[in-house]
């Protein structure tokens, strides 16, 4: 598997600069520094301005942006926790003018400011930038969709054994009454999604830290504890929607809501999907909205459908892009396990290492054949 310096190349072709960019600083510009440029190239292009008003009181707060820049740094370099990011930045001149720091804020001041980046979502809001600005203009032909489990280091609201469920409330076994009223039947969670919004959908999932279980590539079962990231990506791997709960959720019961989402920011007319999302409510939403739904049959007692025709088994096959996606995020930006603590801070962690992977692979697929096209 290729770094993302080997994949980025020099960033002297992605800043379109007259000059050395060697000339701007004192110490050494390695490769990783050029590829961290680029990076940054990419992502702040569409990034919203936001400036601190500093009210004429107190110390003068430091600037969001150097802030931005560090978290994304410290998912480039997979540097793990934010004492060691800050010695990085004070031990690397580069990095340091790279961010914007004079002098290197405290580890106090970056726990707060990573708070407000959680609170306010700024990584979802830079990720959805990203897709309007570059993958919005184009058609989509396809969406992959795939979940992977991230561990914590975090307690858990489940044990191995037990999954909590929603407690309903008790009721009496036989027929009714005569005078009693018949108890209105539930439509399912998938019925129900169809008919939500898709935050109305999300909002009805576990999100906490819990215990899961799922079967790998190679058919074997996995027991983790943490979350699972659920990842929508183009044909070239572009994350385009990313959503976070805990780790028993099953990966059907957040197809509808990611579709929902991923309508809004893209056209595309396939979406594809291993066994675990294969359910009739699922199938019936897209294609309700006049899209292919191309997803691996999961063999039940008494199932006739016929199985995939040989041009679809064909197409089928881009649905490994979404696994190469996952394994970028956790080889590249995701350094072993997650420390912080809580679903709003595990999501803010998981963002920046989706906004660096969405960044690459428009740097990859997007910005560079372009470029070379031009440059020919």
């Amino acid at each position: 598997m290729k770094s993302i310096t080997e994949i980025l190349g020099g960033a002297q072709l992605l800043l379109s600069l007259t000059f050395d960019l060697q000339e701007t600083f004192e110490e050494y510009l390695n490769d990783e520094h050029r590829a961290f440029l680029a990076l940054l190239c990419v992502i702040e292009g569409s990034l919203a301005p936001r400036e601190r008003v500093y009210c004429g009181r107190g110390r003068i707060p430091y600037h969001d942006l150097p802030f931005f820049r560090a978290f994304l740094a410290k998912a480039f370099l997979q540097i793990p926790t934010t004492e060691k990011l800050i010695c990085r930045l004070k031990a690397d001149a580069n990095l340091r003018r790279i961010c914007g720091f004079t002098p290197v804020a405290s580890a106090s001041t970056f726990s707060r400011r990573f708070e407000m980046v959680a609170t306010l979502a700024v990584m979802d809001q830079e990720l959805s930038a990203l897709v309007r600005q570059y993958v919005q203009p184009h058609v989509a032909l396809h969406i992959v969709r795939d979940s992977t489990a991230i561990e914590a280091r975090e307690k858990p609201t489940t044990t191995q054994r037990e999954v909590r469920r929603d407690a309903e409330p008790p009721r009496r076994r036989g027929r009714p009454r005569k005078n009693e009223p018949k108890a209105e039947k539930k439509l399912k969670r998938l019925a129900r999604q169809a008919r939500q919004r898709a935050a109305e959908g999300l909002k009805e999932l576990n999100r906490s830290c819990c215990w899961g279980c799922k079967t790998n590539s190679q058919g074997n079962k996995t027991i983790w504890k943490g979350y699972k990231l659920h990842l929508d990506v183009t044909e070239q791997g572009v994350p385009v929607t990313a959503v976070v709960t805990g780790a028993n959720v099953h990966d059907s019961q957040v197809a509808i809501p990611m579709e929902k989402l991923s309508e809004r920011k893209v056209t595309h007319l396939y979406s594809l999907m291993d066994a675990a999302y294969d359910a009739t409510d699922v199938r019936g939403y897209i294609e309700g909205k006049g899209r292919v739904a191309l997803i691996d049959q999961n063999r039940r007692r008494g199932d006739v459908r016929p199985p995939m025709d040989p041009a679809q088994k064909q197409r089928f096959k881009i649905r490994s892009t979404v696994e190469r996606a996952n394994s970028h995020l956790k080889d590249w930006f995701f350094s072993g396990k997650v420390y912080v603590r809580g679903i709003r801070k595990v999501r803010a962690h998981l963002m920046i290492g989706v906004v660096c992977l969405a960044a690459v692979k428009i740097l990859q697929h997007l910005i560079l054949p372009q470029q070379e096209k031009e440059a020919a």
